[in-house]
């Protein structure tokens, strides 16, 4: 391997966005695929080949005390991303069941698709401000402190026991200024076996522009959220009307849920207006559509009270 290959890194695989590619673009030799790129506010249309959006440079690349760069995480996704496309391709577009392996990797690389992406990136880093800040204005504070003042702190910073783990100002550091080369892997091992005990549904559409994708592909969302007191708000698998979802292909959307819906569904119009609705309004800076066509649902802040699961899906068989 050349000591700088792999340095520019999708955060949202091209493999995974080739799938949008336009059919009606010309064919031939000399012309590359290209899928519609959209700015978040519907507005400067443009063609893109998949692997030329979504990426950064070293982005998952781990830099090691010796200089080199250690790319596990970029192989790691990789692997996911190849074993992603096959079953995409050999099962799920053919409307086969999954087997317990191929239901495995689905929910790993929906776990994935949530927190490889810079907007995740940016969320832990804002979450794990406040513990670093602290940590620097503790240490600055130490430099003038007495004895007693130290000791004082000490006791009321203790832990309730010896064995309690803590992180030290290094190991918080590493994490704010690398928060995806620290934290997604552990993130997404942890979440795979949680998401593999949800249902899981498979809607299906012949629509010519069926559902859309963005650079901020998988969304949890829970339909009656809106409901709660501000301080419960926020999706959370605690909730049995939470649901994830992750367009697969302009033709087929997963939705992992808690209310028995495994399988292979019909999506209503409702239903793919209410998803492309949802990954438009949760994409970063941009979203995805296999032709050049938007729809004025799509930007529709409002919330309809009769938006319910019930309404938008289909009853259990």
């Amino acid at each position: 391997m050349k000591p700088r290959s792999h340095k520019k890194q999708h955060f949202v695989p091209a493999s995974y966005l080739k799938a949008w590619c336009d059919p009606s673009a010309p064919k031939g030799p000399k012309q590359e695929p290209y899928v519609w790129v959209f700015d978040k506010d519907g507005g400067n249309p443009r063609r893109k080949s998949p692997e030329n959006i979504f990426h950064e440079t070293d982005i998952y690349t781990i830099a090691m005390p010796d200089g080199e760069r250690d790319l596990v995480l970029e192989h790691g996704l990789q692997q996911l991303e190849t074993e992603f496309v096959r079953i995409r391709e050999n099962t799920v577009s053919r409307r086969q069941p999954l087997n317990d392996a191929q239901r495995l990797w689905l929910c790993a690389f929906v776990a994935a698709a949530h927190e490889r992406t810079p907007s995740w990136r940016e969320h832990q880093r804002k979450q794990w401000e406040k513990p670093l800040r602290m940590m620097e204005d503790m240490m600055e504070w130490a430099k003038t402190a007495t004895p007693a003042q130290k000791r004082g702190a000490a006791s009321i910073c203790a832990p309730p026991s010896r064995s309690a783990a803590s992180l030290d100002y290094e190991q918080v550091k590493s994490i704010h200024r690398e928060p995806l080369q620290q934290l997604m892997m552990p993130m997404i091992a942890s979440a795979i076996p949680l998401l593999s005990k949800l249902d899981l549904a498979v809607f299906g559409t012949n629509d010519p522009i069926g559902f859309i994708t963005s650079d901020n592909p998988c969304i949890w969302f829970d339909p009656e959220d809106y409901k709660r007191p501000p301080l419960y708000r926020g999706p959370a698998l605690a909730s049995k009307t939470t649901e994830i979802t992750l367009p697969v292909s302009p033709q087929q959307c997963v939705c992992l849920n808690q209310h028995g819906l495994n399988g292979y569904f019909k999506a209503t119009d409702e239903l793919i207006d209410e998803f492309n609705r949802r990954t438009r309004f949760h994409a970063c800076k941009s979203f995805i559509v296999c032709c050049n066509q938007t729809k004025p649902f799509w930007f529709d802040p409002g919330k309809d009270p009769d938006d319910s699961w019930d309404k938008l899906h289909p009853k259990k068989n």
